[in-house]
């Protein structure tokens, strides 16, 4: 992605200044994940390979809490205001922040997805003292995602939450692009909400006009039911990119025929 007209890819908020660069990895690792390009023919290939990412640097470790906040609402505004679809917000921390919820909830009424971890604190959202945020906000556009090993069982390390936490996703060991043009493997609740992006982007490609709540809907009921996910995922199952798609071609379709009809008339 780029700022029409401008040499601009995205935003530093901790520096404040345009074009940030990965200095940790994280985010390059999640990008890959997302949208890795299959041009190069090497490494790895993302789930929507033909996406546009936006990168948004909001965190850096000397930075205070109030400020990682401040940051964050100033990146999720840029994404609004900019024209993001689909906000991936793999970040987590104890304790319902209003400045976060209401940004989050303008994110909602511009129509933008918010796909966000579980956190990674081995706890159930639903039920301990202190829930993981954002993934615990009650927000009608965000899908919290819980991550899984080959086995499609949560791992130890992933918080869940039949309520709270929407859907499963692929989450160990996973293999995806690292800074400087090389790639590692990384474990965690960022990784699988990094694959329910994709998803969303893919679902998007194939029908722009999907709302968030469509898409969350999509995604929980296109699932792979797994006993393992019972009572730990409100959906009940692991994420299905092929289902989804065509449960998103068949929304696509049906809408055509809805035009066509009401044209006739």
């Amino acid at each position: 992605w780029h700022k029409p007209g401008t040499d601009e890819f995205g935003w530093d908020f901790v520096y404040d200044k345009k074009n940030p660069i990965d200095v940790q990895g994280h985010g390059s690792h999640i990008a890959g994940i997302i949208g890795a390009t299959a041009k190069s023919h090497r490494g790895v290939m993302g789930v929507s390979p033909k996406v546009s990412i936006m990168p948004l640097r909001y965190f850096a470790d000397e930075n205070t809490n109030t400020e990682t906040v401040a940051n964050t609402v100033k990146a999720v505004d840029y994404a609004i205001e900019n024209g993001a679809r689909i906000i991936n917000y793999s970040s987590e921390g104890k304790g319902f922040n209003v400045a976060e919820y209401r940004a989050l909830e303008r994110a909602a009424k511009k129509g933008i997805l918010v796909v966000v971890a579980a956190g990674n604190s081995g706890e159930n959202n639903d039920t301990v003292d202190s829930p993981t945020y954002p993934a615990s906000y009650d927000l009608p556009n965000l899908i919290a995602v819980a991550a899984t090993n080959i086995h499609n069982e949560i791992l130890p390390i992933s918080n869940y939450g039949p309520h709270r936490v929407h859907v499963a996703a692929p989450g160990e060991s996973i293999f995806s692009t690292m800074p400087k043009g090389k790639y590692g493997y990384n474990t965690g609740t960022s990784q699988a909400t990094a694959f329910v992006s994709g998803v969303a982007a893919l679902l998007l490609s194939e029908n722009p006009h999907l709302s968030p709540e469509e898409l969350k809907r999509i995604i929980m009921s296109s699932v792979d039911k797994a006993p393992n996910l019972k009572n730990k995922v409100a959906s009940g199952g692991r994420l299905n990119a092929y289902k989804a798609l065509l449960t998103a071609r068949e929304t696509a379709k049906d809408g055509a025929r809805s035009v066509a009809a009401a044209t006739s008339h």
